[in-house]
């Protein structure tokens, strides 16, 4: 005997409600079988909720309700040919986004796009739809541009959804090109820089890789379990043992710039007076320090060590002498 499928609880049946009837107005008119298709439910529920929004609406002004004050649907075509159309919503406000916000919106939605985990999803543009005919005006020009999911972003997402290890052909930020056998954890996009976080075998711990320094991939069987680490999702990069103690020098009005370089375990103190900051933070290279330092030229000063103020230097006139070639 065939087990009976457990009543929809009340908070269940309130959040199918509020997604259906927004739905119905959108679609103006569905049949049960496909509005039970899109919310995954039997066609009797759907009918069920159909029965009750049509004796819900909005009180009018005296306070009792009255046949206008209802909502209404086609009634023949609902109950000769199971299509629901909706002739009359009484909702007096439904929420708007500006252009901008819907824009802004969307504009995540098309970078979200770019990963493989979201390509092959219809729901992504079907909302990118709605935003459109939401939005209490035309929507501003979006001017993004994702690049489309790339080979090695497809082969990463299948390490990641299958939990394969990865051998990668890896070109460090110090030039050095070695192989490295990794389990991947996630992958995150930056701008226009994708990172793959993973564990390390060689390391024995958590590492970042950028995607654009990775010359080659390859799949190498299943990826082992590892002791998981407390990190903060939006912390793209963790301090390696290695890596050099750098105190900085910077304006308070220049922290957003370096604050992709920052960890959890950074120093940082505020001299509000003169709007000033001290920071120190854990750097791998002399070329990510140089990075650091020309995202605010002039305005970032390496207070210590003596050393690494000599490297940023040589940096930078590195950079200069290829420039002027």
């Amino acid at each position: 005997m065939a087990k009976r499928a457990p009543a929809p609880k009340a908070g269940d049946k309130l959040t199918f409600l509020l997604a259906l009837v927004p739905y119905l107005i959108d679609q103006v008119r569905v049949s049960v079988d496909e509005a039970a298709a899109h919310f995954g439910v039997p066609p009797q529920r759907v009918r069920d909720a159909v029965s009750l929004i049509t004796t819900s609406g909005l009180p009018g002004d005296d306070g009792a309700y009255s046949h206008a004050d209802l909502f209404d649907i086609d009634w023949t075509a609902y109950e000769e040919r199971d299509v629901i159309t909706i002739i009359r919503a009484p909702v007096d406000e439904i929420p708007r986004l500006s252009s901008r916000e819907a824009a802004a919106l969307l504009a995540g939605l098309q970078v979200l796009a770019a990963s493989p985990s979201f390509a092959a999803r219809t729901d992504a543009v079907e909302l990118m739809e709605l935003l459109g005919r939401g939005a209490s005006e035309s929507i501003s020009p979006v001017a993004v541009a994702p690049s489309a999911p790339d080979d090695l972003r497809a082969l990463l997402t299948r390490a990641l959804d299958e939990r394969l290890r990865v051998r990668l052909d890896y070109v460090s930020t110090r030039g050095e090109r070695h192989s490295r056998e990794v389990d991947p954890i996630r992958l995150d996009g930056l701008d226009d820089v994708w990172y793959l976080r993973a564990w390390c075998l060689l390391r024995d711990s958590e590492r970042t890789f950028r995607l654009d320094r990775i010359a080659d991939a390859e799949l190498v069987g299943p990826a082992a379990e590892h002791e998981a680490v407390s990190v903060d999702p939006e912390q793209l990069f963790r301090p390696a043992p290695d890596d050099q103690r750098v105190t900085l020098r910077l304006p308070v009005s220049a922290l957003p710039l370096v604050a992709d370089y920052r960890g959890p375990d950074d120093e940082l103190s505020v001299d509000a007076e003169n709007g000033t900051a001290t920071l120190t933070l854990m750097v791998g290279h002399d070329g990510v320090l140089g990075r650091l330092v020309s995202s605010a030229p002039g305005a970032i000063e390496i207070a210590a060590p003596p050393e690494a103020r000599a490297a940023v230097a040589a940096w930078a006139r590195t950079a200069l002498t290829k420039e002027s070639v």
